[in-house]
Order: structure tokens, then sequence, then C-alpha cells
């Protein structure tokens, strides 16, 4: 990844950071996060995720009329919702093309396994499912639909003690890296607008679509309010 000169400064100011939080990061990180050898046991892991996840939801009140399953296949979008086959894709470290390993090197250098798995094999299996309670359509306001299922996946881990010291850890490892991605123009627009604008294309560039989902995550866990799940069901219903 090349950056311009101008960002340096920002480059050094952020791995000065890392540096002063690698002690946390070195004591608690293996303990935090599990490497898969195998597609089948991630598979399984992430199988449990999702049903605990539609346990979450009948606790809050509600019934979900089906639950998608896992489905260990890596492509270039890494993650996401078939909603026609009703499954949720889910990428493998293992069988990722060495320039999307190189995108993560970029952003976490040797902990770039370590973030994937917390983030693809982990957080964002909920981010889906709160796309699976909540279907906004993509071409209408894509922002929200992406800011809400990052909503929805935050109050389901929060919902679990024992998910708090990873949201810490995501928390703290995202200041790192939107302070090294480069610094997008948004001209005239707001992050809104212009996300809306040029959301369709912005799958091309992993560092721009990776600065909106990243900073999403962050503003939420930064913010302390309680996040009601009943909001997403009615919206469903509209």
């Amino acid at each position: 990844m090349n950056f311009k000169k101008s960002t340096m400064k920002a480059i050094l100011i952020s791995f000065f950071c890392f540096a002063c939080l690698l002690p946390y990061y070195a004591s608690g990180q293996s303990a935090l996060i599990k490497h898969y050898e195998s597609k089948e046991a991630l598979e399984t892991d992430a199988n449990k995720i999702i049903n605990d996840f539609e346990l979450f939801i009948k606790e809050s009140g509600y019934t979900l009329s089906s639950v998608p399953k896992a489905k260990i296949q890596t492509e270039p979008s890494l993650i996401r919702l078939d909603r026609t086959n009703n499954t949720i894709i889910i990428p493998f470290w293992g069988d990722l093309s060495n320039e999307q390993i190189e995108i993560f090197k970029s952003w976490r250098g040797e902990n770039a396994e370590e973030f994937f798995i917390l983030m693809f094999n982990w957080f964002f299996i909920p981010h889906e499912m709160g796309h699976y309670i909540n279907p906004i359509i993509h071409d209408l306001n894509p922002y929200q639909c992406e800011l809400e299922a990052n909503e929805v996946a935050i109050a389901f881990l929060k919902s679990k003690p024992e998910n708090l010291d990873k949201l810490h850890f995501i928390k703290e490892s995202l200041k790192v890296i939107l302070e090294i991605l480069p610094k997008i123009d948004f001209g005239s627009l707001t992050e809104a607008e212009y996300f809306n604008a040029n959301y369709k294309n912005m799958g091309s560039n992993p560092n721009v679509y990776g600065y909106f989902q990243l900073k999403f995550i962050l503003d939420i866990l930064n913010n302390s309010r309680d996040i009601n799940i009943k909001h997403y069901f009615e919206e469903a219903s509209k």
C-alpha cells in the first residue's frame, strides 16, 4: 500500500500509540483469538454464533422465521449474506489471495491473521445477521444499512460479558488502523452522501470501504448508549 508523504506523520504517531499498547496485545491476544486449523472447525463455531444470535432475538421478544447457515467459502467480498441460499458466506484465512493478505498486513502487520479472524470469523457474522433481520435495500441507503448492521452486531456481542475483552481489543485496533488508512476527500459531501454515491464501486478499494466499516464500528463502541433491538424489527415491518 502506497502512502502520500503528507500521511507519514500520522502513520508514525499511530505506530507509537500501538507500541504503547503492545503489552496489552501481547498478553491478551492469544487468549482472545482462536486460530482455525480447519474449515470444519470454523463452520461449527460460526453456526454457534448464528444460533446464539437467534436465542438473543428470542430473548428480546421476537422470532426469526428461519436462520441462515454458515458456509465457509472465500470470495473477493470476503463475507456476505446470501439470501437466495439462506447462508452466510464466511472466508478462511488459508484461502485468501496474496493481495488480500497484503491488505490486512498493511493494516495490522504481523497481527494481520489475528485481526482477520476476530473481524471476519467473529464480529461480521452477527453483522450479517443484522442485515438478515433488517433487509433494507442497499440501493436506497447503504450507509444507514451498514451502520445499523454494525449496531445490531454490537448489541448482540455486548449482551455476553465474555465478549467485552474482544470488543475492547477491536476498539483499540481500529484506532490504530484508522490513523494509518489514507484520508478520504469527501469534497462538499457528507460522509453518508459520499458513501451512498460511491457504494457500488467501493468494493474495489479495500482501504476506502474499510475506512467506513471500521469507523462505523469504532464510533458505536465509543458511544455508551444502549441499542434497542426492537427498533430494527419495527423498521423491517414497515
